[in-house]
């Protein structure tokens, strides 16, 4: 009981943690970097969490751990996810035109409905996502035949 209430705490906790990063990021894009703080979600560990519709755009989320985590309708346009593990994300209808996706780990994933226009798939593990060929092959620069 007592390490449930801890778990609890510490969720609650980090969450605060996060929307407050976020209220910054949403002042600093609305104000063009002239007031508030790029996100900078690096290295964090955000497995299973559930924001979606959420603006990520432009946020330095390299290395961050979002297994499982519900991103459907996120704007993540320019975020840089170099390195981090989305695998069995809900990405459904998210925005990631140029987005740095480089060795993301995206196993399991659901891309429907996702842009990925311009982003950057290098090295990234896409085993067994749902993506649309289409979106695919814009992300990867295909001619179209």
């Amino acid at each position: 009981m007592i390490k449930q209430k801890a778990t609890k705490d510490l969720k609650s906790a980090k969450l605060r943690e996060l929307l407050r990063v976020l209220t910054e990021h949403h002042t600093w894009l609305e104000k063009n970097g002239r007031f508030g703080q790029r996100a900078d979600l690096s290295g964090l560990n955000l497995e299973g969490i559930k924001v979606p519709k959420t603006n990520f755009s432009l946020a330095d989320m390299a290395g961050t751990n979002l297994a499982g985590a519900d991103l459907e309708g996120a704007d993540m346009q320019g975020v840089n996810l170099v390195r981090s593990c989305l695998r069995d994300a809900n990405l459904r209808r998210a925005n990631l035109q140029d987005a740095d996706l480089s060795d993301v780990d995206l196993r399991g994933a659901n891309l429907t409905g996702a842009n990925l226009k311009g982003a950057d798939l290098w090295r990234a593990n896409l085993m067994g996502c749902t993506i649309s060929p289409k979106a695919l092959h814009e992300a990867l620069h295909c001619n179209k035949t």
